[in-house]
């Protein structure tokens, strides 16, 4: 179970680090020079700083999955606190997903909802089952 539980945070990491890189192509891939045109310049800026902070929190998640891997898939002490956290925080995203980003009828829009919607819950059950084989 152990080892399982060591993939299964490796994996979390790559996930999140995939994640991290994608997020630095938001400003081309949305057009956000263009966008930010077209709101407040605060409201520009405040967009664009969450969007750096969860680039951060991505690359963190990502970073402490590699290093403290044996830790985190031991599920002991803290390391069943920030599994816990990180499982949560895609857990809710996940959800956010499918509830808040109704995709249209577009192919294109399905197929990312889709997308997005799996790879948030592979990164939730990466986190989560290192918790669920430690409770048993």
């Amino acid at each position: 179970m152990g080892n399982v539980a060591l993939i299964s945070i490796y994996c979390g990491g790559i996930l999140s680090l995939l994640m991290a890189i994608y997020h630095t192509r938001f400003y081309k891939l949305f057009r956000w020079e263009d966008e930010f045109r077209r709101i407040r310049e605060l409201n520009a800026d405040i967009f664009y700083t969450i969007h750096v902070a969860l680039f951060f929190l991505f690359f963190g998640f990502s970073i402490l999955s590699f290093i403290f891997a044996k830790e985190l898939a031991s599920c002991t002490g803290i390391a069943l606190g920030i599994n816990l956290l990180f499982s949560s925080f895609w857990i809710w995203r996940t959800i956010w997903q499918i509830i808040y980003f109704r995709p249209s009828g577009k192919l294109r829009f399905l197929i990312i909802h889709y997308t997005l919607t799996i790879y948030f819950t592979l990164l939730a059950v990466s986190y989560l089952l290192p918790v669920i084989l430690k409770l048993f």
